[in-house]
This record gives C-alpha cells, sequence and structure tokens, in this order.
C-alpha cells in the first residue's frame, strides 16, 4: 500500500525563495527548502511558496503584489490538504518607509496565522525571521534598515513567541541558528541554509508532523 506523503508549505519572502545576496537565486542544492526536503526524505512533499519582498499586510509603494494577505487563502488551498504550513515573515515589513515597530508586526502575524488556522485543518509552525545585521553607509540595504530597523528586528522574537503562545501555535525564531549575510546584512548565506533546514527538520519532527 502506498504511504501518503506530509504536505509542508513553507511560505515566506526572500529567505524562503532563496535570495543570494551576491546576485540570483540559490540552486536546488542550496535553499533550505530543498535542503529540507532531502533531510525529511521521501516520505514528505516541501512547497516551496517564498516571494522577494513579501509583507505580512502591507501594500509596497515600489513593489506590487507582495501583501501576504492578499495570497495566503488560494496557496492555502491551492496545496491543500496540508499537514503543516511553516510561516516566516517580517522582515520586508522592517524596511524604514513602513514605521516599523513590533507590536504592529506581531499583530499582522498573529491575523496572518487566524487566516490559515481557519483555512486549512493543519497546524501552523509560526517563524521569527533572523535578526537583521548592522549595516554601514553605503551597504545594499543600509537606506531600508536603519538601525531602528535592526532594533525592532531584535526585539521581534520574544514578542512574536508570545503571540505564538497565545494562538496556541507552535514556535521557532530564526535567529537561535542563522544570522544574515554580511554581504547586504538581510539575507542569508548558503551556510546559514543548511543550518536552518537542520533546525526545521527537528522542530517537525518534535512536531510529529
Amino acid at each position: 500500500m502506498k504511504t501518503k506523503k506530509k504536505h509542508i508549505l513553507c511560505f515566506g519572502d526572500s529567505n524562503t525563495y532563496g535570495f543570494n545576496p551576491h546576485g540570483g537565486r540559490y540552486d536546488d542544492d542550496t535553499r533550505w527548502t530543498r535542503v529540507l526536503a532531502a533531510l525529511l526524505g521521501s516520505g514528505y512533499l516541501i512547497l516551496e511558496e517564498g516571494l522577494n519582498s513579501r509583507t505580512t499586510a502591507l501594500d509596497d509603494p515600489y513593489e506590487p503584489y507582495r501583501n501576504a494577505m492578499d495570497h495566503i487563502v488560494p496557496c492555502i488551498q491551492t496545496h491543500a490538504p496540508l499537514d503543516l504550513t511553516i510561516l516566516m515573515l517580517g522582515t520586508n515589513d522592517l524596511k524604514d518607509y513602513f514605521q516599523p515597530s513590533v507590536e504592529k508586526i506581531c499583530r499582522r502575524l498573529r491575523r496572518l496565522t487566524e487566516i490559515i488556522l481557519e483555512v486549512s485543518q493543519a497546524p501552523v509552525l509560526l517563524v521569527c525571521p533572523a535578526a537583521l545585521g548592522e549595516s554601514s553607509p553605503g551597504d545594499p540595504c543600509a537606506l531600508l534598515y536603519p538601525p531602528h530597523s535592526v532594533e525592532v528586528s531584535r526585539n521581534l522574537g520574544a514578542a512574536l513567541k508570545q503571540t505564538a503562545q497565545e494562538l496556541g501555535v507552535p514556535y521557532m525564531d530564526a535567529a537561535d541558528y542563522v544570522s544574515p549575510d554580511p554581504a547586504d546584512h538581510v539575507h542569508l548565506s548558503p551556510e546559514s541554509h543548511a543550518l536552518l533546514a537542520k533546525a526545521f527538520a527537528k522542530r517537525i519532527m518534535e512536531l510529529g508532523i
């Protein structure tokens, strides 16, 4: 008898897409989603839904079609039935022109998580993205992510953990395992993709998925 594969949706931004801070996109052997698939084996199907510049619930004036609230329901329904949704967003909400705060980002992620739970029977693993690194003037993302944004990113984990507890969903903080590549202080290196994949694999096993 054929065993049903576990379907895991990875819904995120450029660090789920596999954006390479040195240019282009990481290949299938490098992205954490594909490394995770290899670690978990043939009993799992990893569904990659990473989009560069995706926000939790904000319309970006410079990059349209990036609001996760517009995408999440059709995405969940497209891939249904699921066994788990991994939700890792918030980095793009830290852009200076969005006037970021811990409270606002947590509120949006709370609502996004609630929507996923409303349309899917599967659990949600709420993940705080890796905290931003400190840029220097002239760095690629220095204007987008000034010191205030870095500070918010470093305070997000504790608040988002509390949000997960209030929602009754599992939680993971990517900052416990990885930090951004110094090339732009936002995106992950190949080594960090590998480390993050291992952390996700361990967490999925702990959840009994």
